[in-house]
């Protein structure tokens, strides 16, 4: 799966953005106007520090991440070396959301890693 088949593949996703492992946005899907809008990039802060958080009381490393926000479901999945945004309507199932951390695995190896 691509990353613009999941608009298609799961209705009522608003949008993506893809952060690299300094919290720099390299894509940003429908399109960047729409991500900026939503505004995607303020709760980068708060998903880092529920990672750091988690590793200092000796959790296991968080995979997702899942919060409400203005009337949409904001899920954040990390996979080094990338972060995943989603924003979702409300009315999405949480759990079709959050079982494409195995998708952006396999997107971050196809196309995100450097292949030696």
């Amino acid at each position: 799966m691509t990353l613009p088949q999941l608009f298609a593949h799961i209705d009522g996703i608003e949008a993506v953005l893809v952060l690299d492992k300094d919290g720099t946005s390299i894509l940003k899907l429908p399109t960047p106007e729409i991500v900026d809008q939503l505004d995607l990039q303020t709760i980068i802060p708060s998903a880092q520090t529920l990672q750091d958080q988690s590793q200092r009381t000796n959790l296991k490393k968080l995979k997702t991440v899942v919060t409400y926000w203005s009337a949409r479901q904001i899920i954040t999945y990390n996979v080094p070396p990338l972060v995943f945004i989603i924003a979702a309507d409300t009315t999405v199932n949480t759990g079709a959301l959050l079982n494409l951390y195995t998708d952006f695995q396999t997107i971050a190896a196809e196309n995100f890693t450097n292949k030696s």
